[in-house]
């Protein structure tokens, strides 16, 4: 057994419950109190003692929503997703075209206009044509919603001047019909599946470079969806068990299961919750709408100067058809949801067709919503796993794409929390930074990031750091449903541990996002050491 002491242990089983020592052994929590009983009790038991010198212990934090190889493919490729200048992007694209071979094709990330301090308009096939149009180009906005593609990869791909796409997704066009390079949501895979599929080697490299960036980062587990866009659900997942159980890179997935593989779910011997303790499956992923950035978020209102309401990725048919098939697996569903129609067009739904007794449907973002709406979903089995850093990113821009039109209710997280809906917190990693004190900041502060404004958005909103703080801990063990087993400092629970240097309950708010992580545990095992 080991001990250990000196720290600073918030249990978060109450706000402000602290204790200075833990015993654990392996997997597990054995007790928790003062050094001196502890040691009273177990001397006979311990092996090791270590001394963590007054630093700050948490439950070991866990993303509640991510893409864990779209992540490590995010650290592998070209990512433009920090850069602050159009300039400086299409540079970047440039020199990545110039090191290419010949015929070699190019995929970069995260372009995102809205951060531009130069020019905010978006990338553009001309533009992509100027840099190469011998090389075909892809570069797919940090949403994953919309991707700009090149004349070359244009032919490849066998897209036509008035081609229409039938389906959730738009092949864009301008007005005189001619294709204008922009792709959104569905049709969004016309380009990206005519690139090569990762080979087994190379998704357990991106799954390496993910747990290791997110063990830096004091991240112990995850709730990821990536059983669809790689090599297929038994493929994609045969590497989370290659690399975490065979290379030893101790990380805790919950996966959840994209619609389109659940027949292969079906046909598998998997299970919903089948108790590893590492990988294990979850609820049946939905995609019902889109994104504001791309304007195919769904709402009940235009979207400014437009005509537009946004775009359904199923028809309600297809839809429907998709809950009964979950229900029969017996499944619970989460559902990706970004509009305020969307939301009320899917509890609408799950009211006719509700999951097993014990089971939580998951609500995926949901930032534009009313009073009314969370009122008609107050008796539904419901958890909203939030991503507290869409607000840093998303406004103030976003308010100028809906104009007056949007909805009343934006990032409504404390009202959530207030309707009794439990609420986790993720990152939607790579399409934001998977820094949990990102996420933590933006829902305590209401403020963006980076930047030297205060302006708070929707103060009204804001979290406590507690509360902050439990939609990484409690939150995500909720989600998970693992809140007898995980999230608290507490005896029988997990031994992983999110060990910081410095205390987010005593730092000036606005510095919560600098908060260093010290040491990353997971069962009982420091993963990561912090040695500067």
């Amino acid at each position: 057994m080991k001990l250990w002491k000196n720290g600073l242990f918030y249990t978060m089983e109450n706000e402000g419950e602290t204790v200075s020592a833990v015993i654990t052994d392996n997997e597990k929590i054995v007790a928790v109190g003062e050094e001196a009983e502890l040691k009273k009790n177990f001397v006979k038991h311990l092996t090791e003692e270590i001394d963590l010198n007054g630093e700050i212990v948490f439950p070991g934090f866990v993303d509640s929503h991510l893409h864990l190889l779209w992540y490590g493919l995010s650290l592998a490729r070209l990512n433009l997703n920090q850069l602050k200048s159009k300039t400086e992007s299409m540079a970047k694209i440039r020199e990545a075209v110039q090191r290419l071979s010949p015929n070699e094709w190019l995929f970069v990330e995260g372009y995102n206009e809205n951060e531009w301090q130069d020019d905010s308009t978006p990338i553009t096939k001309i533009e992509l044509d100027a840099i190469s149009t011998n090389h075909p180009l892809l570069v797919r906005r940090i949403d994953y919603h919309n991707v700009v593609i090149n004349t070359p990869l244009i032919n490849k791909i066998g897209i036509k001047d008035g081609q229409i796409y039938n389906g959730g997704g738009e092949i864009q066009l301008d007005q005189e019909g001619k294709v204008t390079g922009v792709l959104k949501d569905e049709a969004t895979n016309l380009a990206i599946n005519a690139f090569p599929m990762a080979t087994p080697k190379e998704q357990e490299e991106y799954l390496t470079l993910a747990i290791e960036d997110l063990w830096a980062k004091g991240v112990t587990g995850g709730h990821s969806e990536d059983l669809h866009y790689f090599n297929g659900f038994e493929g994609t997942l045969k590497t989370f068990h290659d690399v975490i159980e065979e290379k030893e890179k101790a990380f805790r997935v919950h996966l959840l299961i994209h619609h389109e593989e659940l027949k292969a779910y079906n046909h598998s011997e998997e299970s919903f919750l089948d108790g590893n303790p590492f990988i294990e499956l979850g609820a049946m992923k939905i995609f019902y709408d889109g994104t504001v950035g791309s304007q195919t978020a769904l709402m009940s209102r235009p979207y400014a100067r437009s005509t537009n309401y946004g775009l359904k990725v199923q028809t309600d048919e297809v839809f429907v058809s998709l809950i009964k098939a979950a229900r029969k697996a017996e499944l619970p569903v989460a559902i990706h949801i970004l509009g305020d129609h969307a939301f009320k067009k899917v509890i609408e739904t799950l009211r006719e067709y509700p999951p097993l007794i014990g089971q939580l449907d998951r609500m995926i973002h949901t930032p534009w919503l009313n009073k009314e709406l969370l009122k008609e979903a107050k008796d539904l089995p419901l958890i909203f796993d939030l991503q507290p850093q869409f607000m840093s990113s998303d406004l103030p821009w976003a308010l100028d794409v809906l104009g007056e039109n949007h909805p009343p209710l934006v990032f409504a997280w404390k009202s959530i929390k207030d309707a009794g809906f439990p609420i986790a917190g993720g990152s939607d990693a790579p399409v934001e930074i998977p820094n949990p004190f990102y996420g933590i900041h933006a829902a305590v502060t209401r403020t963006v990031r980076g930047t030297e404004s205060t302006k708070r958005y929707f103060p009204e909103e804001e979290l406590s750091v507690f509360e902050a703080l439990s939609l990484y801990t409690t939150g995500s063990a909720a989600a998970g449903y693992k809140k007898n087993s995980r999230g608290k400092i507490k005896s029988g629970y997990l031994s992983d541990f999110t060990i910081l240097k410095q205390n987010p309950f005593k730092v000036k708010t606005e510095f919560l996002c600098d908060i260093e992580v010290s040491k990353t545990v997971i069962g009982g095992e420091i993963v990561f050491q912090n040695n500067d």
